[in-house]
């Protein structure tokens, strides 16, 4: 959008550009890197529920292993 700028003295001046609205191009690209984004998360956080996951497993393993349950 144009607007024309206010010169000190109260008259108009040149045109300058203001607030422009994305291009449907550009809202694509950038909901394409949020949901890149997004993905990234979620795989982060799968693999650290996986670990937790196997962290857990391997403790209750070894405290069966210490209450002689394996014998």
């Amino acid at each position: 959008m144009l607007r024309r700028r206010r010169l000190p003295n109260g008259e108009l001046g040149e045109f300058e550009k203001v607030g422009t609205i994305p291009t449907t191009e550009e809202q694509v690209m950038s909901l394409g890197e949020q949901l890149a984004q997004e993905k990234v998360k979620n795989i982060q956080k799968d693999i650290l529920i996986n670990n937790l996951g196997t962290q857990l497993t391997q403790l209750k393993l070894d405290m069966i292993s210490m209450k002689g349950g394996g014998d």
